[in-house]
């Protein structure tokens, strides 16, 4: 008899693992199977020790996302000493709403059961069209109890799709679950059926204002388009609607994002870019007008309704791509307005640096910044800027397209 090896019950957990959604009306797959992107969430270094074999499908009513769990193996391992077969199921349930069914049969006959017609929760805030297809979003509170049930439906998805994600709690206190808001984009059939796409969740938290009481900012939260449905440009048009409605209310005085990721960051770049080029305010700026204090940058902030940091990366970079690096007075003037930004934004750790190695380090990070905004502007010109849709992240290059953040990391 062959020595008992452990190795050979261990499993990827991204290998063994697929997300399914449904066509309620057929009770049949509506896209292929996909593989989660991040697991460690749920089992340690994404391995699963214990199984021959094992099979987890996670699969949701295409348009409700109301799931179903499924788990299989053909062996389990004995447990030897103090060693056992890992838990599959309970990990998961952490992030499942109690709802999950495990019964397929009661699942797939539930869906055909149906009396009532679905449609998103909330309000219709835009239709728009992708070839032949029609797409909705729509927008509603987690005071809303469909809201609320769909986001439990959906949480896992986060944790699967957005590196860092944390859950949000919609079970909270009134006065939290009134700051909530949840944005769902969703694929609208000629059979007047749904299917889900993606969705973002933002919470409203204070801004001082002598004007008013009512003044808010507003803060990014999670931004997640499906794997199956990224690339196709739906997450610009999904995050430039986002932005349109805060922008439009005037009690929203400033739009955060939590913990963007790369791609969410690259996203958010090149749609805000887009927008203020189409805004004179912005888009006529110079480097002299910035230098010479003729333009209030502050001001300018205001309108734009975004954090400084942000702010002043889109100012740099809008400032670079009208620059003509060929005159050095110019290029020269556009450094010191960079460095000084830099200094300013990380003084207390260059002052500790001795006179030299303090302009070199100056230095250092303006060239890493200046490429990085080449990167962002050349990004703009070859690319549809799905910069994926998947919402939590970080920006590792001093603070960071379209794919989930942490809790706004993006994933599309």
């Amino acid at each position: 008899m062959p020595a008992f090896n452990q190795e050979d019950w261990s499993c990827d957990a991204q290998e063994a693992f697929t997300v399914t959604l449904i066509n309620p009306k057929t009770a049949s797959p509506s896209v292929d199977p996909f593989p989660p992107a991040f697991t460690h969430p749920i089992y340690e270094n994404e391995a699963i020790y214990g199984y021959k074999d094992l099979e987890i499908q996670l699969s949701f009513a295409a348009d409700s996302m109301e799931p179903l769990l499924e788990v299989s193996w053909t062996e389990q391992a004995p447990k030897v000493e103090e060693v056992e077969a890992d838990a599959v199921i309970e990990p998961l349930e952490n992030f499942l709403p109690e709802t999950v069914s495990r019964d397929p049969d009661q699942f797939f006959q539930d869906l055909k059961s149906r009396t009532e017609a679905f449609t998103p929760p909330g309000a219709l805030q835009k239709t728009f069209k992708r070839g032949s297809k029609t797409y909705e979003i729509w927008l509603s509170s987690v005071q809303d109890e469909r809201c609320a049930t769909l986001l439990r439906n959906i949480q896992i998805l986060a944790i699967l799709y957005i590196d860092g994600a944390s859950t949000i709690e919609v079970d909270d206190e009134e006065w939290s679950n009134k700051r909530w808001e949840a944005f769902f984009l969703y694929e609208k059939h000629s059979d007047e059926s749904y299917s889900f796409i993606g969705y973002s969740a933002l919470y409203h938290y204070y801004f001082f204002s002598k004007e008013s009481y009512e003044m808010s900012r507003v803060r990014l939260s999670q931004f997640l388009i499906l794997p199956p449905f990224q690339r196709q440009g739906l997450g610009s048009t999904f995050y430039d609607t986002i932005m349109n409605h805060y922008y439009a209310s005037n009690d929203v005085k400033e739009i955060t994002v939590e913990d963007p990721n790369q791609e969410f960051d690259n996203l958010r770049d090149c749609r805000d870019m887009v927008k203020w080029e189409t805004i004179p305010a912005f888009s006529k700026i110079t480097l002299q007008d910035v230098v010479s204090k003729k333009v209030s940058l502050k001001d300018l902030r205001a309108l734009a309704k975004m954090p400084e940091r942000h702010f002043n990366r889109l100012i740099e970079i809008m400032l670079l791509k009208s620059l003509n690096a060929k005159d050095k007075k110019q290029y020269k003037q556009y450094r010191l307005f960079v460095k000084r930004r830099i200094f300013l934004q990380s003084q207390d750790v260059l002052l500790q640096l001795d006179r030299v190695e303090r302009v070199d380090k100056l230095h250092e990070t303006y060239l890493h910044v200046e490429d990085d905004h080449k990167r962002l502007l050349q990004l703009m010109k070859t690319s549809s800027v799905e910069v994926e849709e998947s919402g939590e992240g970080k920006r590792k290059v001093m603070d960071a397209v379209e794919r989930p953040s942490k809790r706004a990391r993006t994933s599309e």
